[in-house]
Parts: C-alpha cells; structure tokens; sequence
C-alpha cells in the first residue's frame, strides 16, 4: 500500500554533511549540491542521523530542501522547489514536487534528477525513484513521461563532480541465449557531455543487459583503455581483459555487438579495434582486430527488433 510521507511533517536535525578529505573516502553516504557556476552537480560526505529505511529517506528529502550553510556550492534545486513528500512501493521511491519545477532551465532541470536519484538511491530499500510535480509524471523535452530512473540512467566520468548531461535512447545489441546471434534492448542513458557517446554505448555494453532473455557479450571486467572517433572511424583500444575475458558465445558476437550498437547510435561507419594500442591481435579463433569492422545485421536473432 501506498502512503503519502509530508517532508513538512517531520523535523530532524541533521548531523553536518561535512567531513575531511581522508574521511570521504570511506563515507557512507553523500549529499548533493549544485556548483556555483551552476553546471555540474558536488558531492559532499554526508553521516545522517538515521541509519535505515523510511527514517533516512526522510532526513535525506529534508537535506535537499535545506540551503547549504556553506558557500562552495548552492542548494540542487531552484529557489521555491522543494520535495513536498514521498512514498515507497516495491523499492520505487515516488518523490512529490512542489513548487515552480518547470521553470528550471533544461539543463539544470537534468542536473536536478542526476543528484536526487544518486542521493536517494544510496539508501539499500531504494533502487529507482521517480518524480512528479504540481503538472503531474514528470516529462521530457518531447512530452514523453520519464518514468522510474536508477542509477544506471546517469553514466559520468570517474571523479568527485558530476558534468552536464544530456539524454538519449541507445540502441544496443547483446547476445540471445545460446549465444549466436544478437538481441537488440533499448535503453535511455543520461551521459556527460564531456564523455563520446561512443565511450558511452561500449560502457553500457560492458554494464550488460538488463531484459530478460538477453546475455552479456563482454565480461563486466573489461577495461576500456580509449574510444576515439575520426573519419566516421571508431577505434576502440581495450586492455587483455577484452580477449581473456570469459564468456560463452560465439567469436562474432562480441565483435558485432559492440559494431553494431556503436554505428547504429553513433556518426561512425566503420570500427576498429585493438590491445594496448596494438591492432595486430586475433580475437578468439579468427577475428583479425587489425581490419574495419561494418555494420552488420545479418547476427541479428529474427523478431528481435
């Protein structure tokens, strides 16, 4: 059952989110703010009072109501947008939006959902949250509703500070269940725009699949070195751990995986790949890494798309 919690309804006083630099290392948890140029979202260390459940998603929607005492960064949402109050249903948490949330500008507005889902979806009963304002399910710039949102929504680069984002639907191609042909899934990204989108498409390929009935083609440990683009070329550098990596399909589907789903969302028409920077290796039995790889759908399991 579902049940309204009133942010107003309860008031903590919350232990400071402040902390040395050795001690974020090995924080728990972090709290969200907007940098003061207003383009990246800064995470700070936060220890909250509470320490589970209904109790720390509260203290949490209390925190990102509240104004940053410090001056390094404001406060993630515009000025009169405060998260009214809340529910949990099968670990979807449903944040309730008051305020003038429509009148934030896209790019900030985009920034906004990247700090409440990372901060909300530390907490172990939340794996996705959703948004909605005084207009309803929250909607993109096409008047398509968002929906649920999880972590894997937003892909960053490694570091402390989150980069502008923008949206996007990928289409990518994993492998079917006896591994010999290829399934294709959608999946909408939000991803830095400092970061290719062709890093982005092989980076959601190592993450893997997330429908039913569909398989990984490469191993979660792969170590993408490089993704650089030039005449409409990708070239992809991995480390050893793309040849040695174990999984059980057949040679041209992780070739073609990564082919496909690169030149079907990417301005590229063909793909190269190598081993530290050495192209001069043969992927499994036969597949020579030093040629040009093409588009090409014919792997592609029937009814699949």
């Amino acid at each position: 059952m579902r049940r309204w919690f009133s942010v107003l309804a309860v008031l903590i006083l919350l232990a400071g989110c402040s902390r040395s630099e050795s001690e974020e290392k090995t924080a728990d948890y972090f709290m969200y703010y907007l940098s003061l140029d207003g383009n990246q979202v800064v995470e700070n260390a936060c220890e909250p009072e509470a320490s589970q459940g209904e109790e720390l998603i509260q203290e949490f929607a209390e925190k990102f109501n509240e104004t940053p005492e410090k001056e390094d960064y404001q406060r993630l949402m515009a000025k009169d947008v405060e998260i009214e109050g809340w529910t949990l249903e099968d670990s979807t948490l449903t944040l309730k939006i008051r305020g003038p949330y429509e009148s934030m500008s896209r790019p900030r507005e985009v920034l906004v959902r990247a700090g409440l889902v990372r901060g909300f979806t530390q907490i172990p009963e939340v794996e996705r949250v959703q948004i909605t304002t005084e207009d309803g399910e929250l909607k993109d710039s096409s008047g398509n509703v968002i929906g649920p949102m999880t972590r894997e929504s937003f892909v960053e680069n490694a570091g402390k500070e989150i980069n502008n984002y923008q949206y996007t639907t990928l289409t990518l191609y994993f492998a079917n269940e006896t591994g010999d042909k290829l399934v294709s899934e959608t999946r909408s990204v939000y991803y830095s725009t400092s970061m290719p989108l062709e890093r982005v498409v092989v980076e959601q390929l190592v993450k893997g699949p997330l429908e039913e009935g569909h398989y990984a083609v490469l191993s979660p440990d792969t170590n993408i070195l490089s993704v650089t683009t030039s005449d409409n070329i990708a070239y992809v550098n991995f480390d050893e751990t793309f040849v040695n990596g174990t999984i059980s399909v057949a040679q041209e589907i992780p070739i073609y995986a990564l082919v496909n789903s690169i030149t079907t969302n990417c301005p590229v028409q063909r793909v190269q790949f190598s081993i530290n920077g050495e192209s001069d290796v043969t992927f499994r039995e036969s597949m020579k890494l030093n040629q040009f790889y093409e588009k090409d759908l014919s792997y592609l399991e029937e009814n699949s798309e």
